[in-house]
């Protein structure tokens, strides 16, 4: 079975994802304050950002080759 191959922003991905989880155990811990949040939004809005990085990636790719269609 072939491996599929990882989009480009994956791991900044999983690195956000993994640092909205650890700000949630620290908030959930009684730390709760405005820079625990403000951390955990940034966070959540470079997960949205790098989806649509990698959505707009993977369009690309499958994008056909211009010139005229083959019949």
């Amino acid at each position: 079975m072939a491996r599929a191959a990882a989009t480009k922003w994956f791991r900044l991905r999983v690195a956000c994802a993994l640092g909205v989880l650890v700000l949630v155990a620290f908030e959930l811990a009684g730390h709760q304050g405005w820079l625990v949040i403000l951390l955990q939004a940034l966070l959540i809005v470079g997960i949205i950002v790098t989806s649509a990085l990698d959505v707009r990636d993977l369009r690309r790719r499958r994008a056909p080759a211009p010139g005229p269609p083959s019949e």
